[in-house]
């Protein structure tokens, strides 16, 4: 009698959010190699926590650059959608950005005062690896004004083992 309520109540239930693999959640560390559009390099160690927020489906997404007085944090969240593979980053001061895993790869695109960002996190065999590339609008079009490129400027490079 109580059976076909109790199904229809967990039919009609909101969808758990996707999570983020688990061999994801911990706490990497590396240098983040940043070239420039100069071509010169700066080496900053860098760290990423990634842990579960107690009590939630969101994911503390940390990122430390840096040490001592030049140390920076970026304290994220990444929060799961309902839709498998999509997440948001929430930075935690009003901008939110979108994020998707496919084939053990997370990506996120956004652009901040014209420039084109593209931000990858790919997890292969215990290694985490992160990736920044920037780019502005070539100065020309191509194809009869359909295809805008963009010129690479600068690339941040990091493999992050777990701690």
């Amino acid at each position: 009698m109580f059976a076909p309520l109790v199904l229809g109540l967990l039919l009609a239930a909101d969808p758990m959010p996707a999570a983020l693999p688990a061999d994801w959640h911990g706490e990497w560390a590396g240098t983040l190699v940043m070239t420039g559009r100069n071509d010169t390099n700066t080496n900053v160690p860098i760290k990423l926590k990634i842990e579960p927020i107690a009590g939630s489906a969101d994911l503390t997404w940390k990122l430390t650059y840096g040490t001592g007085d030049k140390q920076q944090v970026k304290d994220y969240k990444l929060v799961p959608t309902k839709t498998a593979g999509r997440f948001r980053i929430d930075e935690q001061n009003g901008i939110v950005l979108d994020a998707r895993l496919a084939g053990g790869v997370l990506y996120s695109q956004f652009e901040v005062g014209g420039n084109w960002l593209t931000a990858r996190y790919e997890l292969r065999v215990g290694r985490l690896r992160f990736e920044v590339t920037s780019a502005t609008p070539a100065k020309d079009k191509t194809g009869g004004d359909k295809v805008q490129g963009y010129d690479v400027g600068a690339v941040q490079t990091a493999e992050l083992t777990k701690k």
